[in-house]
């Protein structure tokens, strides 16, 4: 029985990972805000399965249009799970204040989150702040040859490296789109947005609960109605005895 249970469960798991971390987006538009360089800078604006969302690019290398429509993978950078986005498995050697330094993945997108955070309406701080989150995946492993603008200073750099640990990684989605393989060029950008507040369980979610309390249940009677050397216990069932 514990055999069947683990067995279901996995199975559950399994389906709630398929069929769970998807989302469809539409990208509204930039704010008209530009960095030094002409290029339009976040925030941005995109739907999210409907829902108005702020969203910040990470991803220099590729592109998107105003209207354009895509389905794409949701990761909680809380997750410990950055399989599914664009940067998950790089690290890079950044400059700090003492000298030199590696980041992992995670280290860079929470840096990158970090720095979502800082940004102003109409701020004059904003081109930096956004050339810096570009310049933290640079240079980009699968489009090399394409560089992003280069910040007109590391303070923003140096101020991610010494504060991204101040945050919630649980309160950061990244959006990447599905559909392509995540090396080389022609795919959609990569973007940050705050999580919401307050999720709902998706159905498959749900599905696996249920089916979880329903083994555990059936599993936990039968074991209550059997003594240790499997015997059955006697109960008794208005005036005979019977057993279970």
């Amino acid at each position: 029985m514990k055999s069947i249970l683990m067995g279901a469960l996995a199975f559950a798991a399994l389906a709630v990972q398929l069929s769970a971390g998807t989302v469809n987006v539409e990208f509204i538009g930039a704010n008209g805000q530009k960095d030094s360089s002409g290029y339009l800078i976040s925030p941005y604006t995109a739907t999210v399965n409907g829902v108005s969302e702020t969203v910040y690019c990470d991803d220099f290398a590729n592109s998107i249009s105003d209207g354009q429509t895509y389905t794409a993978n949701e990761t909680n950078l809380g997750s410990g799970n950055l399989s599914l986005t664009r940067y998950g498995s790089i690290s890079q050697t950044l400059q700090t204040q003492s000298g030199t330094q590696t980041f992992n993945a995670q280290q860079l997108y929470e840096m990158a989150a970090w720095l979502t955070t800082q940004f102003t309406t109409n701020g004059a701080n904003n081109g930096n702040i956004q050339d810096t989150m570009w310049d933290l995946f640079n240079p980009n492993p699968n489009n090399p040859n394409i560089k992003p603008p280069v910040p007109s200073t590391n303070s923003w750099l140096f101020a991610a490296e010494q504060n991204y640990t101040s945050i919630n990684p649980s309160a950061f989605i990244i959006l990447t789109n599905t559909g392509v393989a995540f090396s080389g060029a022609g795919q959609v950008q990569e973007f940050i947005m705050g999580a919401p507040v307050a999720q709902s369980p998706e159905p498959a979610s749900m599905a696996l609960l249920g089916i979880g309390l329903i083994l555990l249940s059936i599993f936990g009677r039968r074991k209550l109605n059997t003594r240790r050397d499997g015997a059955p216990i006697f109960r008794r069932k208005g005036v005979g005895i019977q057993a279970n």
